[in-house]
């Protein structure tokens, strides 16, 4: 279906965690290159602005709030042509319906199939993420020349990110390797022993600094990792996802386990190492030339098991990531390009 080029002012909406949110990026930029003059708003979660606040392709980040009247006249006001929904809630659909917006594309819908969309596709997740949220503009006849996600540090981001590189003492030069040992389930975390093992690689054949990132309530587990290190290391917690995103743009590589840190890192470009045991690479790993995946061979549940159904399978999960050593994936970090990267611009 091709839609008219005359559309002015689209709103997007995809209210999901860190990691889907950057996933989605690819569409600002698809519709910023077919719509070059329209203003483009994008609702997000709330505390997900930071990932699409200095997106040179939107004009306005709004945040979704719960009072479903004040939402409705909120999107209402703005007189929206369009809204491109990047999630399969029925909800979503109905809230652009009732806030007048004229025409909707987006998700056949678990309730609601097709109903109140104009234009719609399957929820197909038997590819990536990226992806799927791409078939949803490709359905209004959108052409897509790029599917890696962005996320763009503003000014006040690495105003920040500086000063904390200085204030540890991190700015000599040396490279920058990031770990991130958390994930939001414990059967999708690599060890804290393999995490520590492989910093001390690091240390002993790049002189490298470590910096530790943790999400909330994960901090614990990233001082278990500093204290079986063989050298000091800086731990980052208790960071917006600004800074987080302007720190990760200084890191020359990034090492992690599936979570939303991971999709970050990929997508302000520090080639990244992607861990994986609980969850499926194809659908949800960096395929992108400077990254790479990580994942035990040979296991099927890996392409077929959608992530909640991971829940009934954590033995298995915690055996494919025992199946990755350090000495594995220091050898796939010699293989990339890492280390000859200039970072400190």
């Amino acid at each position: 279906m091709h839609v008219s080029d005359q559309f002015k002012r689209i709103l997007i909406i995809r209210l999901a965690p860190l990691g889907e949110t950057v996933l989605t990026t690819p569409v600002i930029q698809a519709l910023r290159q077919h719509f070059t003059e329209a203003y483009i708003v994008y609702m997000v979660a709330p505390t997900r602005d930071d990932l699409v606040s200095a997106n040179p392709h939107l004009n306005e980040v709004i945040t979704y709030q719960s009072s479903v009247p004040k939402l409705i006249h909120q999107i209402h006001q703005r007189k929206f042509d369009i809204a491109v929904v990047l999630q399969p809630t029925f909800r979503l659909v109905l809230l652009t319906f009732l806030a007048r917006i004229p025409f909707r594309v987006g998700f056949e819908t678990n309730s609601g199939g097709k109903w109140l969309l104009h234009a719609s596709v399957p929820n197909n997740t038997v590819q990536h993420e990226t992806q799927r949220y791409l078939d949803v503009v490709r359905t209004i006849g959108i052409e897509v020349a790029d599917d890696e996600p962005d996320v763009f540090v503003d000014d006040e981001g690495k105003v920040w990110r500086d000063d904390f590189l200085e204030s540890k003492n991190l700015n000599d030069g040396r490279p920058i390797i990031g770990l991130n040992p958390g994930a939001a389930t414990s059967y999708r975390r690599w060890s804290v022993d393999n995490f520590a093992t492989l910093a001390n690689m690091f240390h002993d054949a790049y002189d490298a600094h470590i910096i530790i990132t943790t999400g909330p309530n994960e901090g614990e587990l990233a001082h278990q990792v500093q204290r079986q290190m063989a050298f000091s290391s800086t731990i980052v917690d208790d960071v917006t996802l600004m800074q987080l995103a302007g720190l990760l743009q200084r890191c020359h590589l990034y090492i992690s386990n599936d979570t939303g840190p991971m999709h970050l890192s990929t997508a302000v470009k520090t080639p990244t190492i992607a861990l994986f045991g609980g969850s499926n690479p194809n659908q949800w790993g960096p395929k992108w030339d400077k990254h790479t995946v990580i994942a035990r061979q040979g296991c099927e549940l890996m392409q077929t098991l959608s992530p909640k159904e991971w829940d009934d399978y954590a033995d298995v999960a915690r055996k494919n990531l025992k199946s990755i050593t350090p000495e594995m994936v220091f050898a796939a970090s010699e293989k990339m390009e890492w280390q000859i990267k200039d970072k400190s611009s």
